[in-house]
């Protein structure tokens, strides 16, 4: 099969069939890659050039496989098509113009109106307005009137002002006189008839901490870093991609930042400030700025996006999980063993409970005998179910489709229920992960009723909730969906759809249940609950994952978990599965989960191997006794502490927190706070300080100023310093705020 996509799949690494760069500068010398079966042949790429004849252009490879094809450079004003063809078929015909760059640093006129000031440049303006308390920032194209001025100043409250000049930097943000942004120039990327297709904004960010910019798992602090701003799938070791992104960052100099729009924003922290966004239209971009403390910030960008979404009681219990659990077997396996250990747990995942094909008709070739007996026999078993989906037609590559999910796909390409190409032919997922699969179009409402008509009966049976995998597929920057939005945008977007409408669903059918997604966008506070995707079992992955909890509310999202000991590879060691288990007890969501029985980075040759992340199989597997005993402990005092995290949830929604809060929402002004990375505060009361380094006896934690109360030992210290926690495996470094009113944790 012949395959190129302009924009290649994902950035962190080059898929062998893009092409470099996708949007050149003129003169910049272009490369196309494609990749080929060995059916196809040798390619040849037909290159047109300001409508003029086609030109062959061959191709080098070093493999067969991959081909290579050379254009060179072209000249502004340029429009250059071009077509890949085999002897077994031909690809789309693909277009791009040069592009030029140019810099807008001084503005030539500065206007004001009532309410508004505009900065006027050459074939754009940026025009500045407060509203709801914010203050506004949009890029566009639009012509703009006014009072000239040589400079204007706006008080915004909180002793802030922002001043605009007719030199760079043209616009800066003050408090109290101190500088908190400055904005040095705009960096235009444009068609020589001057279409504007992408904007960065450069400028000067005087702040040691920047928060947010979604789930991440390199740091919290992101002032060396930054974000492509892009829903991205990377299984395991996920660095610096994040399958949840969220285009809000926020600073200790009391700046929060909101990105406006869908399309990817590329933030830069390194050496100032960059924004970086592709533009659509006459409105280049748009940005909201929030004023004031990080509690606030985060507070006036959540009801900016959408009202948060209280999850029901029973999801602050105990989870489990594994994809082994594939038959009425396994699951009497669980439900044994939860009551021979003592381990009270509430929720159970079932990830291969279907076809395998349909996913939403269980598996009945012998596995699950009679599906509504068994999830009788979970609910009695004081359990809620929850099964796994994900949003795809499946092309079957390991054997027929069954009939089901060939009258499926048949009925969906017939009636538009699909993501569609450009050119309106269905769009198949174009690489990775259930290739060559049909993307469901969720913002077609016939789409969606027809999609959930097929799932209905599973709450009928006493279903509670979906595990909202994936949603990372949408890779052409061109597809089309029926909302009319485009792949550009669609691409974050469309996972925040997906889980929107599953989370819409239950409510419509009276479920007070759940959706627990991996990938998401702006506004996944509206969507109950997330976990942190796949990780291996090592320690490194453990650090990783407490980053990208703390970096996730920061960005947002209240409620928030990850995989007890990792998802993936050989099996944790004893230490680290019990610290994880330690942190997951003090986490909004408790749950522990396994890969494939056969492996992903790990398999074994050993009949049956089980590679379940329980404590029973662990405790069997390791020869660890230890691992069961300490890990029902935990258990029994996550079952303990429910009453307060069910009250702490509602305070999260209320108050619009994180319940799993970076300390810098609750004590702005300690500096120690501020720079803390591996502290959190589990709603108002509990300090947790998790252990993420193999190996250790003890560690050091910062209390902020007041009167703590050790959370096993009783011990009351006092706030303001550090203090010296020693950590055996049974305990975790947890300390309770002791407060005035005699509410608290206990």
């Amino acid at each position: 099969m012949l395959k190129h996509l302009p924009e290649g799949l994902v950035p962190f690494e080059d898929c062998g069939f893009a092409r470099h760069p996708f949007a050149p500068l003129a003169g910049e010398s272009v490369r196309v890659d494609c990749r080929v079966d060995a059916d196809d042949g040798r390619p040849m790429l037909l290159l047109c050039v300001d409508g003029g004849p086609e030109r062959e252009i061959a191709p080098e490879s070093t493999d067969g496989r991959h081909y290579h094809f050379e254009l060179g450079g072209f000249a502004l004003g340029q429009k250059v098509r071009y077509r890949i063809v085999t002897r077994r078929g031909e690809s789309l015909a693909f277009t791009f113009e040069p592009l030029r760059e140019r810099q807008a640093a001084q503005p030539r006129a500065i206007l004001e109106e009532k309410g508004r000031l505009h900065a006027v440049f050459d074939g754009f303006s940026v025009t500045f307005s407060q509203e709801d308390g914010a203050l506004c920032m949009e890029a566009h194209t639009r012509p703009v009137r006014g009072m000239p001025r040589e400079a204007a100043e706006w008080p915004l409250g909180e002793h802030f002002c922002l001043s605009l000049e007719k030199q760079a930097p043209f616009c800066q943000l003050k408090r109290l006189s101190k500088p908190v942004l400055s904005i040095d120039r705009y960096v235009l990327r444009e068609t020589a008839e001057g279409v504007v297709a992408s904007l960065r904004l450069e400028g000067r960010l005087p702040a040691r901490y920047v928060w947010g910019t979604g789930e991440r798992f390199n740091r919290v602090n992101q002032r060396r870093g930054g974000s492509n701003g892009r829903v991205v799938e990377k299984f395991t070791q996920q660095g610096d991609q994040t399958y949840l992104p969220i285009p809000f960052f926020m600073t200790e100099t009391g700046l929060g930042w909101h990105c406006e729009g869908d399309i990817p924003a590329e933030t830069d922290f390194a050496d100032g400030l960059s924004v970086t966004r592709q533009t659509r239209g006459e409105t280049l971009c748009r940005d909201r700025l929030f004023l004031g403390a990080p509690a606030q910030l985060l507070r006036r960008f959540i009801e900016r996006t959408g009202e948060p979404v209280l999850p029901p009681e029973w999801a602050f219990g105990l989870w489990i999980s594994a994809n082994g659990w594939n038959c009425d077997d396994e699951v009497e396996k669980q439900l044994a063993a939860l009551k021979a250990h003592d381990y009270p747990a509430d929720v159970m995942v079932l990830e291969a409970w279907s076809d395998e094909q349909t996913f939403y008709r269980w598996n009945g070739e012998g596995s699950w005998r009679d599906p509504a007996a068994t999830v009788r026999r979970i609910r009695e078993s004081g359990l809620h179910l929850v099964l796994w989906q994900i949003p795809i037609i499946k092309y079957e590559w390991n054997g027929a489709p069954c009939e089901a999910l060939r009258a499926d796909e048949r009925e969906a390409i017939e009636n538009g229920y699909c993501v569609k190409n450009a050119d309106g032919t269905p769009y198949r997922i174009t690489e990775n992960w259930f290739h060559n699969s049909l993307l469901l179009d969720f913002t077609n409402p016939d789409a969606a009723r027809w999609w959930f008509d097929r799932r209905k009966y599973l709450l009928d049976m006493g279903v509670e909730g979906f595990k909202t995998d994936g949603g990372e597929f949408l890779f052409p920057e061109d597809a089309r969906l029926y909302d009319g939005t485009d792949g550009l945008s669609g691409h974050n977007r469309y996972p925040a759809r997906y889980v929107g409408a599953y989370h819409d669903f239950l409510r419509e059918n009276g479920v007070s249940g759940v959706t627990f997604s991996r990938a998401d966008f702006t506004g996944a506070q509206t969507r109950p609950l997330h976990w942190a995707g796949d990780q291996l079992s090592l320690w490194p992955e453990l650090k990783a994952q407490l980053s990208a909890g703390l970096s996730a509310g920061l960005s947002g999202v209240l409620f928030w978990g990850f995989d007890i000991g990792g998802f993936a590879g050989e099996l944790p060691t004893a230490e680290l599965y019990l610290r994880a288990t330690a942190m997951a007890c003090f986490c909004p969501v408790m749950q522990w989960h396994a890969e494939p029985r056969s492996g992903q980075f790990y398999a074994t040759h050993e009949d049956g191997f089980n590679n379940d992340r329980s404590p029973w199989n662990l405790a069997e597997k390791l020869d660890a006794p230890e691992v069961m005993e300490i890990a029902a402990a935990y258990a029994r005092l996550r079952r303990k502490l429910r009453s307060y995290l069910v009250r702490e949830a509602a305070h999260c929604v209320a108050a619009r927190r994180p319940m799993m809060a970076h300390l810098c929402l609750d004590f702005p002004d300690d500096a120690r706070a501020l720079a803390c990375e591996d502290e959190y505060m589990l709603g108002r009361d509990l300090l947790v300080a998790p252990i993420v380094e193999a190996g250790a006896k003890g560690r050091a934690v910062w209390l902020p100023a007041g009167t703590w109360r050790d959370f096993f030992t009783g011990e009351t210290l006092s706030g303001g310093k550090e203090h010296d926690a020693e950590c055996p495996l049974a305990r975790i470094p947890v300390y309770e705020r002791v407060r005035t009113d005699g509410q608290g944790a206990h």
